[in-house]
């Protein structure tokens, strides 16, 4: 249901702006290299509701500038290239979307 999507994808965006170095150690935990809020939230990179997918972006942004050394060490090495590399990927299928727009309107 898209409505609770959408409940579930603020929520995760909420608790994203209360991270800090003090609060980030609930959300990651080090022992099992396991960060749920992130990495749950990715899943959903390139909803087609766009604002699912913003706020999947706010929520990365709010985790990457915590700045803790095990969050992003655990990002970077079980998450990054998946993650970046869909998201390019997402980006560029636009980009060619909106070249063939342009091309079909003039």
């Amino acid at each position: 249901d898209e409505e609770i999507m959408a409940y579930y994808i603020s929520f995760l965006k909420t608790l994203s702006l209360k991270l800090n170095n003090n609060t980030i150690h609930f959300f990651y935990n080090e022992h099992l290299r396991d960060f749920p809020l992130y990495t749950e939230a990715i899943k959903f990179f390139n909803h087609n509701e766009s604002m699912v997918r913003i706020a999947v972006r706010t929520l990365t942004l709010n985790v990457y500038k915590v700045g803790d050394e095990a969050t992003l060490k655990f990002i970077h090495d079980k998450t990054a290239a998946p993650y970046f590399s869909n998201l390019v990927w997402f980006i560029g299928n636009n980009v060619l979307m909106m070249e063939r727009c342009l091309r079909t309107e003039a």
